[in-house]
């Protein structure tokens, strides 16, 4: 018994190449990051692989580097893929590093080459950046990661008993396996969104044209905002006009579309996804068929309100007193399906024991609906007016698309676009963004604050 006990914990161990795959992950989540956010040559992170790739493949002459680069994000995608399969099914784990490993030698095997035969085939004649030799350590750790289930393999085939035993790898903490999972998702987010976030700090004190080198101007950025100009007040109204509505309006419908849809209608699952579709269309999409309703000479609106014999048909989006309306209304015809949405799910939630207990009490529809499902709603309202004010602050595509911002329909995020590339005036795009992100802020705070509230109430 104590023999086959034995036998089956080191089978368990052998079969045991979790360790392996982790390694494998992180490898393969930091050559992505190096093949587009690293320079391949030089200190500019514009010479990146990937945008040098993409100047090859665009015919931009001049460009020193070749196709067989395009193996880097394909082993990088490929291995993040492998990694996860070999932990989610450990019986694959070591197909999964073997095949990691086999990535590792064509991504080393790529990155001698360049080395070795620098003006050859290859035509690499500026390597050196931080982007190549961070991709040829993660080469070496793709291959090595496969050594760690080494003794795992001696121990199957029965060699371990033969050669002197050797200590063994420490196996990964359990506690650190979360850990692990987040690490490249945390990378990612470090550079996509916590770098840029601290450099536009630093451009908004700068009067920086996108070319030449920033010049520090310390406030003046935020002076000029808030004393001299005119179009940012205008589209910070705007922006409140914007964060009014979708307080109220979608809100409001969305709230009255879940109770509607609460109940045992007939054809509710129908009404549920035509309301709910806005949701799936990109705002592109709904700019372009928005802007097509409000054609003033070819518009469905028009033509409805021709066919009722209104004689002063309205030009939609070329009135100055019209125009950031009909925008906003777009935005509220996708967003009502969306606060449908969490409200059903909020109704879905409530214990029905308190509304028959109402009921039996003698409560009207409106007393019920005011004293006991409007309150039991409360985090789901938290919720979806938070959602809806951040939406609100962010809006940017639908006034991009439809007016462009103009007929004065800009928003803080459509001027500070303006700004930054029709205008060259990074640093003061920069100022622009530090105060859309000082006010989402504020929100989000509020909702973080209630959130932890109710978890240390709980």
């Amino acid at each position: 018994m104590a023999a086959i006990t034995d036998y089956r914990i080191r089978e368990d161990t052998a079969s045991d190449v979790s360790g392996a795959n982790f390694i494998g992950l992180l490898c393969s989540a930091l050559l992505f990051i190096a093949f587009i956010f690293m320079p391949w040559h030089g200190t500019k992170i514009v010479d990146n692989a990937a945008k040098l790739l993409a100047d090859l493949l665009s015919g931009v002459p001049g460009t020193q580097i070749t196709l067989a680069v395009a193996i880097l994000p394909i082993a990088s995608i490929a291995g993040v893929a492998l990694a996860l399969w070999g932990v989610l099914q450990p019986e694959r784990g070591r197909l999964a590093a073997l095949l990691t490993l086999i990535l590792g030698v064509l991504v080393l095997a790529y990155c001698l080459a360049v080395l070795l035969f620098p003006t050859g085939s290859l035509d690499m004649a500026a390597v050196g950046g931080a982007g190549f030799w961070t991709t040829l350590v993660v080469a070496l750790g793709m291959v090595a990661q496969y050594a760690i289930t080494v003794p795992a393999l001696r121990r199957q085939v029965g060699l371990e008993a033969a050669r002197p035993a050797r200590r063994r790898l420490p196996a990964i903490p359990p506690k650190w396996v979360p850990y692990m999972f987040l690490l490249p998702p945390l990378l990612l987010y470090l550079v996509w969104i916590i770098a840029p976030t601290f450099a536009t700090f630093w451009l908004s004190l700068t009067n920086w044209d996108g070319v030449s080198t920033p010049g520090y101007v310390g406030l003046s950025n935020f002076e000029r905002l808030f004393s001299i100009d005119r179009t940012f007040r205008e589209a910070l109204v705007n922006n409140v006009r914007w964060l009014a509505i979708f307080i109220t309006v979608p809100t409001t419908m969305g709230l009255g579309l879940a109770l509607i849809f609460n109940t045992e209608m007939k054809g509710g699952r129908f009404y549920k996804v035509s309301f709910y579709s806005p949701l799936v269309l990109s705002f592109a999409v709904i700019g372009l068929v928005w802007a097509w309703l409000y054609n003033p000479r070819l518009g469905l609106i028009n033509a409805l309100l021709g066919s009722l014999g209104v004689a002063d048909l309205p030009g939609w989006l070329g009135d100055r007193e019209l125009a950031i309306w009909c925008v906003i209304a777009a935005a509220v015809w996708r967003q009502v399906g969306y606060v449908m949405i969490l409200y059903l799910a909020g109704l879905k939630n409530i214990d029905p024991s308190l509304v028959e207990a109402a009921i039996v009490d003698g409560a009207d529809r409106w007393n019920l609906f005011r004293r006991v499902v409007l309150p039991l709603l409360a985090p789901v309202t938290t919720v979806v007016i938070v959602i809806s004010i951040i939406d609100s602050l962010r809006a940017f595509d639908l006034v991009a698309i439809m007016t462009r911002g103009g007929q004065s329909t800009q928003v803080l995020a459509n001027f500070m676009y303006m700004e930054a590339f029709n205008n060259y005036r990074m640093g003061y795009a920069g100022a622009i963004a530090v105060v859309l992100f000082g006010i989402s802020m504020v929100f989000i705070g509020f909702y973080l604050s209630r959130i932890v509230k109710d978890e240390l109430e709980y």
